[in-house]
């Protein structure tokens, strides 16, 4: 068992690649823990369990069992089967789109399963709602853009880390109510803000054997501030 923490600054970002082949991008402001990875062998886990209290993710699954991965949120758990999402941790709510493969949320007693590419659920801790298409929910690209910046501009993200969903959000400007759903009530859609120009890719570290590798971030950001060692188990 091993432990480390990721975290970046308000500019920085970070890509890390584990030794399964499971990729995980982290955005600015983010702060997530790897709170257990158990190997199974060289290349794949019996377990690999995440913890995120902030900010954006992209997750892409490696080599191993879908039944090794778990990632925990404030507001709910999820279990991966050979998946690609994107996650985000802000204002009290979580929020995770599929881009492919499949995904169960649950909180509490409640859970919600996503198996269409572009589908999104969000969770407060006491309510769930039920899995919808991004392009039903935005009718402005740039509030979609706010809540999946790497959907929004995959340009963001190396190209190692880049995976589809980009028409996820091609509909937004035509389709929706405008409002940034929550699982009650509808809030105020998010101030607009023109998408970020293309940065330099970030640099990919590698998780695994005994570390987790630094991802260097953008403008002084740095992708791990706390780098764990240890022995594998």
């Amino acid at each position: 068992m091993i432990l480390d923490r990721i975290s970046t600054n308000a500019t920085g970002v970070g890509e890390f690649e584990f030794s399964d082949g499971t990729k995980l991008a982290v955005g600015p402001s983010a702060s997530l823990v790897v709170d257990e990875f158990v190997f199974k062998n060289k290349t794949s886990f019996q377990k690999l369990s995440l913890s995120a209290a902030k900010g954006t993710f992209r997750w892409i699954s490696g080599r191993s069992p879908s039944s090794a991965y778990q990632i925990r949120t404030p507001y709910g758990t999820m279990g991966i089967r050979g998946t690609a999402f994107d996650v985000t941790v802000r204002g009290g709510r979580v929020y995770v789109a599929l881009i492919n493969g499949s995904a169960k949320f649950c909180a509490g007693s409640s859970c919600q399963t996503l198996k269409r590419s572009c589908d999104y659920i969000v969770a407060d801790g006491r309510k769930l709602s039920k899995p919808e298409p991004i392009s039903s929910a935005f009718t402005k690209r740039a509030a979609a853009a706010e809540i999946f910046p790497y959907l929004a501009n995959p340009n963001r993200l190396s190209s190692r880390f880049r995976i589809g969903g980009a028409n996820c959000l091609g509909r937004t400007a035509a389709v929706g109510n405008g409002q940034v759903p929550q699982p009650a009530a509808a809030d105020p859609q998010p101030s607009a803000a023109p998408d970020p120009a293309p940065g330099p890719e970030p640099s990919i570290g590698h998780c695994g054997g005994g570390n987790c590798g630094k991802g260097k971030g953008r403008g002084g950001g740095n992708g791990n501030d706390d780098e764990g060692k240890g022995n594998d188990p």
